[in-house]
């Protein structure tokens, strides 16, 4: 074989590793980015099984005005939509976990020591918002805003 032939099978062998490493890379970051999406859609579903606490971050309240299946979630609002009453929130690495949740006219909504608004919660607030599972998605009961961005 002559020696020109042989650099050519070389530079082919080279493209092929560096075209199989970047496809490797591509599935696992796929695989990734799917596992964290079926978390997320997960973990509104599986109120009362084991893993909804540590998939939705939430814990039962322990006080006084506890009322069966409510939870409590802190961290910051990434999405904040006036029009449908919607809030989410969002923690974790990088902030990959969030819940989604239905604010109303009854939701308690705190700022500092006053009672606040729908418009006082602003994207990048950081947040404990306490929240009860029906029917028709996640209702939050009451939102305190811990830090103003």
């Amino acid at each position: 074989m002559s020696v020109d032939f042989r650099r050519l099978a070389q530079v082919r062998a080279r493209r092929s590793t560096r075209r199989r490493r970047w496809i490797r890379g591509l599935v696992t970051l796929g695989l990734a980015t799917g596992l964290v999406a079926a978390g997320q859609l997960a973990a509104p579903s599986l109120s009362g099984h084991p893993l909804a606490s540590w998939l939705e971050h939430g814990v039962s309240f322990s006080g006084p005005d506890a009322t069966p299946g409510a939870n409590e979630t802190r961290g910051r609002v990434r999405i904040v939509e006036p029009a449908a009453g919607i809030i989410r929130v969002s923690w974790g690495f990088l902030g990959l976990m969030s819940v989604e949740l239905v604010v109303t006219p009854e939701t308690l909504i705190v700022v500092g020591d006053k009672e606040g608004g729908f418009g006082d919660l602003r994207d990048g607030s950081q947040v404990r918002a306490a929240y009860e599972t029906r029917g028709d998605g996640l209702h939050a009961t009451r939102v305190e805003i811990v830090h103003a961005p």
